[in-house]
């Protein structure tokens, strides 16, 4: 009898295998990257929509008054306020509304400004507990003060002083949240760029924790500038700064979209042209935007001392 062998592949089939392997992976990817950004997209909005609700009941508890964007400095234990049955020293907007939704802002919430937690981070740069105050497409902006997500403060809460020996002095706070004439068409947060909004994308520097650097993303990213700011005597994130500097909407989702919530507590994915900023011919984010989703009270006009809405 003749012996028989068995039939293995060619070199060539092999090959073409291995082409054909290929070629669908490559075609696969995107789709899954796609539906990877699409579900990072879907968890931010829901983690807006937290936020919403832990707004809406800071509104409740303190008597209509809306959340304050960031308290200021006065001393190196002042402001603070009590988090979580513990003193926290300048607690912004998404610590204090924490308090109403149950989310733990801080593991170790400091009460003064020159302590540090068990950490390492100091009094006033500690970093979020809970990853529903960051945005996962940016998950590593976890500094309180460079956030991921930043409240139209301006309009809705600015907090800084007008007199530094006056610590009641408030620029525009507190605001009552019935003097919000279109709460469906007021932005209150926003996925923020931060301070990298003034520089042309290619200038713009990755997020660091724990950094001032105004080229940076992420950079005072939890004060949220609206698209028309006034630099001569309105106001802005880096108003006093050498270099002046403003944040602005950060599109980091599918389609160029930033995670929008409204006062009213509904969220949408908007670019920033319908939030109505204008990029200079440069490709920074210029002053001279629409602010008619910003005031309160669909106007477009910068936040100066004399606002009303």
């Amino acid at each position: 009898m003749g012996r028989t062998y068995a039939r293995a592949f060619t070199l060539i089939e092999l090959l073409v295998v291995v082409a054909i392997i290929a070629l669908l992976i490559s075609i696969l990817l995107p789709t899954l990257s796609a539906a990877r950004a699409q579900a990072r997209s879907a968890k931010c909005l829901a983690n807006l929509h937290s936020l919403g609700q832990g707004l809406t009941l800071y509104t409740n508890e303190y008597r209509d008054i809306l959340v304050p964007g960031r308290l200021p400095v006065v001393d190196n234990c002042n402001w603070n306020v009590n988090l979580q049955g513990r003193r926290k020293f300048r607690p912004n907007f998404l610590a204090m509304t924490s308090l109403g939704t149950g989310v733990p802002a801080f593991d170790d919430p400091m009460e003064c400004r020159n302590t540090t937690d068990r950490f390492g981070e100091a009094g006033d740069r500690q970093n979020y507990a809970d990853g529903t105050l960051v945005c996962p497409t940016a998950a590593e902006w976890t500094d309180e003060r460079n956030s991921s997500y930043g409240y139209n403060y301006q309009f809705l809460g600015n907090s800084r002083l007008r007199d530094n020996n006056n610590p009641t002095s408030f620029k525009y706070w507190p605001v009552q949240a019935t003097r919000i004439r279109y709460p469906a068409r007021t932005v209150a947060v926003a996925d923020c760029m931060g301070s990298a909004a003034s520089f042309a994308e290619g200038d713009r520097q990755e997020y660091e924790n724990n950094a001032r650097d105004v080229f940076r993303y992420g950079n005072e990213g939890i004060n949220l500038d609206p698209p028309r700011v006034d630099p001569v005597i309105g106001e802005m994130s880096g108003f006093d700064d050498p270099i002046q500097t403003r944040t602005a909407a950060d599109p980091r989702h599918s389609g160029q979209r930033a995670s929008v919530l409204f006062v009213d507590g509904h969220g949408d994915g908007l670019t920033l042209q319908t939030l109505g900023y204008r990029y200079a011919p440069n490709g920074s984010i210029g002053f001279d935007g629409d602010n008619t989703l910003w005031t309160g009270a669909g106007t477009d006009v910068p936040w100066t001392l004399d606002f009303r809405p």
